[in-house]
């Protein structure tokens, strides 16, 4: 007889205009500078010398590498043209199916856009992720919350993307797998 594996994940949610990454790329870096291993990627946007977005890329968190996944637009910004590449969500989605196998001590995942809302792009990956059972955040704009509930059953936690509120939920996660 075999068991499902205990979702250890959770939602962190942000406001798109308010958002500030940094504390979780600060949480990743004390992970890791603490010896555990992280796997997942997160977004990282580039800016020109004006501070106009040029393009975004999606890192790899456990080798460093990057995948252009939303390229420059050749009309003016208020176009709203769509620019993500998503043939490159493909290569973006590996470090999310290679914590699959090497089993990093917490995944993360920052990436739930307009594709993985519709159940395509990283959406996939992110819910194999979680239902292995693998320490699990995905960042979600708060817009897109009541989509993310309906993918997951509304099952995960929900946490601000708050320095404490990251470090409680680690904590709570090493407390309750003691063994």
């Amino acid at each position: 007889m075999s068991t499902q594996p205990e979702i250890r994940a959770a939602t962190v949610v942000f406001r798109v205009h308010e958002h500030d990454r940094r504390a979780l790329i600060d949480f990743a870096r004390e992970l890791t500078d603490g010896g555990y291993s992280i796997g997942g990627m997160v977004q990282e946007a580039f800016c020109d010398e004006e501070g106009g977005r040029t393009h975004i890329d999606s890192v790899d968190l456990a080798t460093g590498d990057h995948v252009m996944i939303n390229q420059p637009s050749r009309s003016p910004p208020d176009d709203k043209e769509c620019t993500l590449d998503i043939g490159a969500l493909v290569d973006a989605g590996a470090p999310l199916r290679r914590a699959l196998v090497d089993r990093p001590d917490l995944v993360i995942a920052e990436k739930f856009g307009e594709q993985e809302e519709s159940g395509a792009g990283l959406a996939y990956d992110m819910l194999a992720v979680i239902a292995a059972g693998l320490p699990t955040l995905v960042l979600v704009p708060a817009p897109a919350l009541a989509r993310w509930r309906d993918m997951t059953g509304g099952e995960i936690l929900e946490i601000p993307c708050e320095a404490k509120a990251l470090w409680r939920w680690w904590r709570n996660l090493q407390e309750q797998h003691k063994s």
